[in-house]
C-alpha cells in the first residue's frame, strides 16, 4: 500500500467512524436521557425513604434531652419537667400499678435508694389516679425525697417513647442528656455505676 493510499484509507475510515459515532449518539440519547431519569427518581424515593424512615424513629430517638411532662401528683398538685433539679441524673420510670414486674422493679429501686442518692426518680404512669395514688401510699413513696410519682393524663410520656410495654425506663445524666434507656427492665447494677 502506498502512502496515499493510506492516507485515503485512514481519511475514509475517519468519515465511517464519525458517521457511526453521529448515529450511536442519536440512538443512545434517549437511552442516556433515561438513565438520568430513573437515576434522579432512584436518589429521591431513597431520600424519601430516609425522610419516612426518620419520621417513624420516637422522639426520644431525635432529641436526647428529657422531654416536656406534667404529672399529677397524689396530692392532686403537678409536677413538671421545669421541676427537675439540675445536675443530677434522672430516671424516667414508666410503671403500671398493675404490673408485677413494675412491682419488683419497684422494690428494687427501693431497695438501692442508697446507692442512688443522687438519681432522682420520676414514676410515671398513665393509669387512673385512684391506682397511683394507691400504690404510692403502698410503697410508702412520700418516704423517699429524691422519688418523685405522677400520672399522666396527657400521655406525653408514653407517645414521647412510644411505651408498649412496661416496665420502661429512661436515664439521663446530669446534663439532662439520655444516657440509657430500659425497654425490659433495669439493670441495677448498670444504672448505678452509671449514675455514680
Amino acid at each position: 500500500m502506498t502512502r496515499e493510499n493510506v492516507y485515503v484509507y485512514l481519511n475514509n475510515l475517519q468519515h465511517y467512524l464519525e458517521g457511526y459515532l453521529s448515529v450511536i449518539k442519536i440512538i443512545m440519547r434517549p437511552f442516556l436521557i433515561l438513565l438520568l431519569t430513573l437515576f434522579s427518581i432512584g436518589a429521591s424515593s431513597q431520600e424519601d425513604s430516609t425522610k419516612a424512615q426518620k419520621d417513624t424513629l420516637a422522639p426520644y430517638e431525635k432529641s436526647n434531652a428529657i422531654p416536656t411532662f406534667s404529672l399529677q401528683l397524689p396530692d392532686s398538685s403537678w409536677f413538671f419537667n421545669t421541676s427537675l433539679k439540675e445536675k443530677k441524673p434522672t430516671l424516667i420510670f414508666y410503671f403500671s400499678p398493675d404490673c408485677g414486674h413494675c412491682q419488683l422493679e419497684t422494690d428494687a429501686l427501693i431497695t438501692n435508694i442508697n446507692k442512688l442518692k443522687n438519681l432522682q426518680i420520676v414514676m410515671v404512669t398513665s393509669r387512673p389516679f385512684d391506682d397511683m395514688n394507691k400504690f404510692a401510699t403502698h410503697y410508702k413513696i412520700h418516704k423517699f425525697p429524691t422519688i418523685v410519682i405522677g400520672r399522666d393524663p396527657a400521655y406525653y410520656i408514653t407517645r414521647f417513647y412510644q411505651v408498649k410495654f412496661t416496665p420502661f425506663a429512661a436515664l439521663y445524666n446530669k446534663k439532662g442528656k439520655l444516657e440509657k434507656i430500659y425497654k425490659k427492665g433495669i439493670d441495677m447494677d448498670e444504672m448505678i455505676k452509671l449514675v455514680n
